[in-house]
């Protein structure tokens, strides 16, 4: 059974950050240098952390095929994190 996303189809989520009303929280852990990159970017131009997140995933959910989507993040070094 496909999910949702590919289901409507790769590309249907908009490239801009959603309304904050509609915000959900979200805990993430990310490695040190990508969290102070992100707080720098942010910072830089005036815009929350949570938007710049928003908008690389995003950007990543739009241009990586979802049938690909595993393959790439393991890739890149993803896998199952957890703190202990």
């Amino acid at each position: 059974m496909r999910n949702r996303r590919e289901q409507r189809g790769a590309g249907v989520l908009s490239e801009r950050v959603g309304a904050p009303a509609d915000a959900q929280r979200f805990t993430v852990n990310i490695a040190v240098d990508v969290a102070e990159e992100l707080r720098a970017v942010a910072a830089r131009h005036r815009v929350s952390e949570s938007s710049v997140v928003e908008i690389a995933l995003r950007q990543l959910l739009r241009r990586v095929a979802p049938s690909a989507l595993g393959t790439f993040l393991r890739e890149h070094g993803a896998c199952l994190r957890r703190r202990g």
